[in-house]
This record gives C-alpha cells, structure tokens and sequence, in this order.
C-alpha cells in the first residue's frame, strides 16, 4: 500500500502530520500532485480552537481542513479528456466535487451543491484526488509553488461580483489581509474610479497600492469611520466589502459608511454573533451580502478571472505569500501564519 504525508487537526493549537493511504485513480477520477498548500485564515479559527462548534469544525480533523490548492497532475482515469499527468492546476474543490446536476450547481453556486460527491480525504496533503471538473491550467508565468493563493483570490473576486459594480464607485475595504487586498484589485479591476482600504499593519498598508488602493487608512486610527466619510463624499460609499471578522466592529462601521441603497458584502468570519444595527440599515435600504466563495458569474468562472488578472499584471496576488514553509513543518507554519506582527501576509506549505 503506497502511503502519503497528511495532517490531521488534534485539538486546539495541535496539528500534525501522520502517514494514511494514498488515494488511487478511477477511471473518471484525476490525482493531482499538491504542490501548494494555503493556509487559510479559516484554518486559523477552527486551529485556534473557535468558541461557535460548527459542522466542518470536529476534533480530531482529518486533512485539517485545508483546501486551497495547485499542484501538478499525477494520474488520470481512462475517461479524463480535459487534463492530462503533468498538467499544472489549481482546484476549485466546490466544483470538483458537485455533482453538476442540481439546483445550486445549474446557478453556478458549487458550493451549496445537493449532491456533493466526496472522493476520499483532502486538506493538507501530498496527494488528492479529484474530477477533471474545478481543475484550472495555470498560466506559464505563475509559479506552482505560490498558486494556491488563487483560492482566497477567488473568494474576494466572487464577493466582489457579485455586488455588479458597473464603473465609477467609491469603494470601501475593511481590512487588508489576503481578502481585503483582493477585494480591492478586484474592484479597480472591474472599474471602480476610488478604492478605500483599512489597513491593521504596516505589511498589509505597504501592499495595498499594489492592489489599486487609492487611499489606506490605518484601523486603529481614531475617528476611523469619519475619516473614511471623508473620503467617500457625504454620499458614502457605493460598495463597502468587509473582510476583518473576529473580535472587530466593522459590520456596523460598514453600514454607517455606506451610501443609501447600496450593498455590503460580508468576507469576514466572527466566532460569535455580531450586534446589527438594523434600524440603520432598513433606513438606508442597505443590503447585505454574505458570500462564502466563488462560482459562475456571467457564466465565467472567478478562478478563470483570477488566472487572467494575476498573469497579466493587474491583481498581483502571488505577492500576498509572504512565507513558505515545507510541509513537515504544518505545526510552526501555523503558528507563524496567526502572528501578523512579522509581517505575515500569505504562508504557503509546499509537500
């Protein structure tokens, strides 16, 4: 039996990698060597022990719960057509395991498919076995070894779309880790004429530029939520994408500085629920958007936009991985991704 290197989430703050069987091909079936893990910040919340029990959060775990990948194509079953063995990809893991058929599948929404079909065990490892479906060819000029970040890409980029921006806005990003720098590529990619980002760390405000940020404030300023109506105009803004989560007070800030009849979108992920200041979104008719990942939009894919938005320039996002790590080091990676003080923006595992 041909084994390989996975991780299995233990506990709170414990993870580790084991050896568990590698995953054999079928005849409609595709094995894909990982080459880049992201660890996503999901992954910190159910590693650090999140307080709310939620289903895709169990101890122990195994795989760990990672999902953002790109690799290499190992083996392909005899009625595989679209990929064959040496094929650089990256996965939509929603996609690859739909069933393609249902309700939500027929919208482009993957993620909420009826019918998933689960393959065998994911998540941080060394191989993984999927459908040609979800399956991405990577550009020649992006690497492997950094393309997983293609995923969380894809999340901002969905959220963003969805929200139908159709040039000119002012657009408002709480936050700016991996999602918040994405939304706001993403925004100036699809034509917003000012994008205002918020900003923890002197990493993420140095980056922000990069990804079309004509102004970066800092988070922990004071007076934060006037200083951004100065910018927005006393209209406010047309888009706020809220991506921080946690402990932090940005759902309500994002309502308070959004222009009437305009849309929130949600990226962020608190532990516990979250006070909503109802009456001040009913009395600017906001709506709110909360948008788990990516999927067809306009029936084009957002990894297929990702992909074409990173190789020619627009949204850099192979420069958010500020860290690789090797995969035996799962344990110390972890802990280096949730300490934003060193200037973490993006850790990748490489098997």
């Amino acid at each position: 039996m041909a084994t390989m290197r996975s991780a299995v989430l233990v506990g709170p703050r414990d993870i580790r990698l084991e050896d568990v069987e590698r995953p054999v091909v079928d005849r409609d079936t595709v094995i894909v060597q990982l080459e880049s893990l992201g660890i996503c910040g999901s992954n910190l919340h159910w590693w650090a022990g999140a307080p709310v029990e939620q289903g895709l959060m169990r101890f122990p775990l195994p795989g760990g719960g990672g999902h953002e990948y790109a690799g290499v194509v190992d083996e392909v079953g005899s009625d595989v057509t679209r990929v064959e063995p040496g094929d650089r990809v990256v996965v939509d893991f929603f996609e690859s395991s739909s069933c393609g058929e249902c309700a939500q599948c027929a919208t482009g929404l993957f993620s909420q498919c009826e019918r998933r079909r689960f393959l065998g065990l994911g998540g941080f490892t060394e191989y993984l076995k999927t459908t040609e479906k979800g399956l991405y060819p990577l550009p020649d000029n992006l690497e492997t070894r950094t393309a997983a970040v293609v995923e969380p890409m894809a999340c901002a980029v969905g959220g963003v779309r969805r929200a139908d921006l159709r040039g000119g806005e002012t657009v408002v990003v709480l936050g700016a880790g991996v999602l918040g720098l994405c939304a706001a590529g993403a925004a100036k990619a699809l034509g917003a004429a000012k994008v205002v980002v918020t900003a923890k760390y002197d990493a993420q405000a140095a980056l922000a530029p990069r990804f079309g940020a004509d102004v970066v404030l800092r988070s922990g300023e004071p007076e934060l939520v006037e200083r951004i109506r100065a910018e927005t105009g006393p209209h406010g803004a047309d888009l706020v994408v809220e991506t921080v989560g946690g402990h932090a007070p940005t759902l309500s800030q994002a309502i308070e500085v959004l222009r009437p009849g305009r849309s929130v979108v949600v990226l962020g992920l608190w532990d516990e629920p979250v006070p909503v200041d109802s009456w001040g979104a009913i009395l600017k008719d906001a709506r709110l958007i909360f948008s788990l990942t990516y999927g067809l939009t306009a029936k084009r894919h957002d990894f297929e936009l990702c992909l074409e938005w990173m190789a020619s320039g627009r949204v850099p996002a192979e420069e958010l991985v500020t860290h690789l790590r090797p995969l035996a080091e799962i344990a110390n990676a972890f802990e280096l991704a949730a300490d934003k003080s060193q200037g973490v923006i993006k850790v990748i595992l490489n098997p």
